[in-house]
């Protein structure tokens, strides 16, 4: 099974950019750097669980593939927002000088 991830399903779109403020805009810019270090890092294991061999004790089939994926995404996300691995924030530092 092939999951695919979306990242317009971790951004909030609701809200325009042409009506609020600079601090406003930082802050969403900076919200928006954490959510793209999430995706990447849900990427990251992704990868490292497809480098495992197959097989085991237990079978896998779709339910725990899907589990798996949104097991994953949370920890990603949860990794961003509260023990960064730096990429949200050196983002947001190449993003926010100009």
């Amino acid at each position: 099974m092939n999951l695919h991830i979306d990242p317009r399903m971790y951004t909030d779109q609701s809200n325009s950019l042409s009506n609020t403020s600079a601090s406003q805009k930082g802050s969403r810019l900076k919200k928006t750097c954490e959510e793209f270090e999430a995706v990447m890092v849900q990427m990251m294991f992704k990868a490292m669980r497809g480098a495992q061999p197959e097989g085991g004790l237990v079978e896998k089939d779709t339910a725990s593939e899907v589990y798996q994926e949104l097991f994953d995404g949370e920890v990603a996300r949860e990794m961003a927002h509260n023990q960064s691995m730096g990429i949200g924030s050196k983002l947001y530092e190449q993003i926010s000088k100009k």
